[in-house]
């Protein structure tokens, strides 16, 4: 059976913004003795995720894009609580942002995103919060947790409020979820379209991801 990890993701930015520290948006390296003993681990299938986005331009009109090259790790603890020590990331390689229109996206790569100066973008989580017991359907459990992440994007880093469902069968892990951005907190100029006029400075990012069991760490 399926397994489906819904995420919800509402992005209010919590704190100012800063450099990226070296290799802009690198996958984060978890501290010596600073995380439990992970018991589940789940990757990213790429060729199955997407992470897209929309904005609106200067008549109004809904723009999309996304990216096509998106990684990611999620680690979860055992006990009563797989929350209590879990962590992971989610990266998309900004060069790999594909949009219907060429013009655009030429546009988005290198005027918004400036993929050449800031390859990666990245989402990580340390640390999960159950708000109830979890709902039980046969073989699944399902929770509403909540979690705090940071953000690392063109250079900068924000702390962000995450609030995601988990629906949990043992096999693969589906993610979906959406929020809203603020390209301005990020130092990011507005899209233009085609007539050079800026759109919304607000984008609605959605995710969809699908994670399969792996090894865990240290382990063939």
């Amino acid at each position: 059976m399926r397994s489906v990890l819904v995420l919800l993701l509402s992005w209010p930015l919590l704190a100012a913004a800063a450099p990226a520290p070296p290799g802009d948006g690198a996958p984060a390296q978890p501290r010596p003795g600073a995380a439990p003993a992970v018991v589940y681990r789940y990757e990213v299938i790429p060729e199955r995720s997407r992470v897209s986005f929309s904005f609106r331009g200067g008549l109004l009109l809904p723009q999309e894009a996304f990216f096509s090259l998106v990684r990611g790790e999620i680690l979860l603890s055992g006990g009563a609580d797989p929350f209590g020590g879990a962590s992971g990331w989610i990266r998309v390689e900004t060069g790999s942002v594909k949009a219907s229109d060429p013009l655009q996206e030429v546009m988005l790569r290198g005027h918004v995103l400036e993929a050449e100066r800031h390859p990666g973008a990245e989402l990580r989580v340390a640390g999960a919060k159950p708000l109830g017991p979890p709902g039980r359907r046969g073989r699944e459990r399902d929770w509403e947790v909540e979690a705090r992440g940071t953000l690392l994007l063109h250079g900068g880093r924000r702390e962000v409020a995450l609030r995601f469902e988990v629906d949990d069968t043992g096999a693969d892990l589906y993610v979906r979820g959406e929020g809203d951005l603020s390209l301005s907190d990020f130092g990011m100029p507005r899209p233009t379209t085609l007539l050079l006029v800026p759109g919304s400075d607000v984008v609605r990012v959605s995710v969809r991801l699908v994670a399969r069991p792996a090894p865990r760490p240290g382990r063939p």
